[in-house]
Parts: structure tokens; C-alpha cells; sequence
């Protein structure tokens, strides 16, 4: 099985001797099995940590479908039952699966960015923040990818529905349960971690040095982003994405029902042009989803219908699953690009594991 993925290491190989990427980790599990697990540039290894970015979303997003999923809360219950300060500015009528599928209207684009990302490193201030912002449609009328704004939110309500800081209710509900190493995902609690996560590099062409610097910054690894600063290898993201291929089950406990697993990767957005992304991206709850045109997503253009996933940081990485294939794959990556280049390049690694795995079948 290991020939069949010269292809990928030969694309691994080019992304870092034309310095696209300084480094690549790259896991794959086919039908139950690790069956790729390498990585290349940077003296990066299969135990090296990296920043997660956006692709920290879903396994946050899991963490409060759970409650839904035990009875706990309602998808279509209002934000403002459990976070009244939240209810204000428009946002009253925003429910749960309108912050799980970017309908709740209140985006941290523009000039927003600018303004969370002043407080973003301090919980108590960022939740303030997030609470008074205005809405800019009605929740649920629209849809517009909120790049952090909506997951302070996410991350309180799994805080006061499990009475528990979120890392605590995380490491507990789901990463134990998908069999995550104990030192294999950090949560703005980065001493956890064996090793610290690599260290972020800007392409000249990308203008994000200053980026990169804050990424950087102990500071912000010992923050608890929930919609952006998870720490986590590929070998151990790809357990959580197994899990959800066996129908919310891990190696080590349930994640989510069936049904529930179902529901989350179910397209909830489709055929709607995206405020912020400005594309038509599909969403299930917390997943994006594969789309009709195979060149407008990250999964590789022969993923099949039902992939889901996210990417992190304009594609600096990405996870997804499809289940037609019974395969799930973990890129990860410390080189800030252009967006452009970013989606090409993870593009092309996805499908180089498609071409593997297809032509095993």
C-alpha cells in the first residue's frame, strides 16, 4: 500500500523545494487503517505539532452538538435561553444551528476583525465583544462565514450548559472519546503538548509577517480561540474524523449518535452566496461540505458527494472524510501563502490521496 502514495510524497516534495510550504504532515486513514503517516521539510516529523487554525471548528462544534444530542439544548433554541447578554443589537432570534452554519449574522469581517481581534486573546473581553455586536441581517435570512465571532458563543454555551471550563468538557467529551493522545491537541493550554507546535513562516508574496509573528506569540497559544488556535498533529485530528465516519463512534467512546452524526454533516447551507468568502460554500453544522463544482473546495476533485471537513487560515491546512471511500485525511502545514496558492496546493495533496486510493480499490 505504501507505493501507491509515491504520488503524494513526489507533490510533498515539490511544495517544498518551490517553497510553497516549509513544511507538510500528511495522515491518512482508509477503511479503519492508518495507511499513510509522514511528513516532509523543516525537520518535521509525524510527531509534530501544528497550529490547527479554522480546522480547530469541528471538533468544537461536536462538542456542543453532543449536548443537543443528550437532550440538553435544541438546535432551534435561541442563543439568548442560556446567554441573555448575547440576545441584544438584532441577534435575538439567532439559534444554535444558525451559529453552527454561519446564519447568525453577525460575521467578525471587515472592520469587525480588527475589533475582536483587539480582545480576542482574553476570553471575558472577547465574549463582551462578540455580545454587542449588531447583527448585519436577520439570523437565519442570510449566511456569512464568521471567522471567530461565533465560536466565543459556541465555546460559552458548551461552558454553561456542561458547567465546566470548554477544554475540560473537549478533552472529556471529545477528544478521549476519538481516542486523542493526552499530549495530541491543545486548546489554548499548549504545556500539554510534548512538543510546541511548529513555528508559523510568511511567503514573501503573502505580506503576512506580522500574521505569522502573532501566531507566534506564547501568548496567543495560551489563549483559548475556539474558533482558530487549536494545536494538533495529523495522526491524531484523523482519529476525530474516523469517529465521525463510524457514525459518531471512537475508538474509546461514542462522540455523537448516528443520527446526530448524520444531522451534522447533512447540507443545512447550500446554493447561497457566502457574505464573507463571497463563493457558494455548503455547510452542515460546523463542516463544510464538498460542493457541486469539484474546483471550489479543498477535498480533491474526485471526492465524492458527503465529503465534509474544514481547512484552517485561506488553506494553510485542511481535514475531511468521505464516506463513500471510507477514507479521511489530515494536511497540515506552518507556511502562510496566498490564498490562491494555499487552495491549490492543499488541493493537489487531496487529490493525490484520492489517485492512491482509488486506484487500490
Amino acid at each position: 500500500m505504501s507505493d501507491r502514495f509515491e504520488s503524494l510524497r513526489r507533490e510533498m516534495r515539490r511544495q517544498i523545494d518551490e517553497g510553497i510550504r516549509p513544511s507538510i504532515q500528511i495522515a491518512v486513514d482508509w477503511r479503519g487503517e492508518l495507511v499513510f503517516d509522514e511528513a516532509v521539510g523543516g525537520g518535521a516529523t509525524p510527531d509534530s505539532n501544528y497550529l490547527l487554525w479554522s480546522s480547530t471548528k469541528p471538533l468544537v462544534a461536536v462538542a456542543l452538538l453532543q449536548i443537543v444530542d443528550e437532550g440538553g439544548a435544541k438546535l432551534r433554541d435561541r442563543v439568548r435561553s442560556y446567554i441573555p447578554e448575547f440576545g441584544v443589537r438584532g441577534k435575538e432570534t439567532c439559534t444554535i444551528a444558525h451559529l453552527l452554519s454561519h446564519r447568525g449574522g453577525f460575521p467578525d469581517s471587515g472592520r469587525r476583525i480588527k475589533e475582536l481581534g483587539r480582545v480576542i486573546r482574553d476570553w471575558n473581553q472577547a465574549l463582551a465583544a462578540v455580545c454587542n455586536m449588531e447583527a448585519q441581517w436577520e439570523p437565519g435570512r442570510d449566511r456569512g462565514y464568521h471567522p471567530s465571532s461565533s465560536w466565543f458563543i459556541v465555546g460559552e454555551l458548551i461552558q454553561r450548559l456542561r458547567d465546566r471550563p470548554l477544554w475540560e468538557a473537549l478533552r472529556e467529551r471529545v477528544l478521549d472519546p476519538a481516542g486523542i493522545a493526552a499530549d495530541g491537541f491543545s486548546l489554548g493550554n499548549p504545556d500539554v503538548l510534548s512538543q510546541p507546535a511548529m513555528t508559523v513562516c510568511a511567503h514573501p508574496e503573502s505580506g503576512a509577517s506580522a500574521d505569522a509573528d502573532w501566531w507566534n506569540d506564547p501568548e496567543t497559544h495560551r489563549a483559548v480561540i475556539p474558533g482558530g488556535n487549536g494545536v494538533s498533529r495529523a495522526n491524531q485530528v484523523i482519529r476525530f474524523y474516523r469517529a465521525m465516519l463510524n457514525a459518531g463512534a471512537g475508538s474509546d467512546g461514542r462522540l455523537l449518535s448516528p443520527e446526530m452524526a448524520g444531522i451534522a454533516t447533512f447540507p443545512h447551507v447550500v446554493g447561497i452566496v457566502d457574505r464573507t468568502l463571497l463563493v457558494d460554500t455548503p455547510w452542515g453544522l460546523g463542516f463544510r461540505l464538498k460542493h457541486a463544482i469539484p474546483t471550489m473546495d479543498q477535498f480533491g476533485h474526485t471526492a465524492t458527494p458527503g465529503t465534509f471537513g474544514h481547512g484552517g487560515h485561506f488553506l494553510v491546512n485542511t481535514a475531511w472524510a468521505d464516506p463513500r471511500k471510507d477514507l479521511a485525511a489530515c494536511i497540515l502545514s506552518n507556511g502562510l501563502t496566498t490564498p490562491r496558492t494555499g487552495t491549490r496546493a492543499v488541493t493537489a495533496l487531496s487529490q493525490a490521496i484520492h489517485d492512491a486510493v482509488d486506484t487500490s480499490r
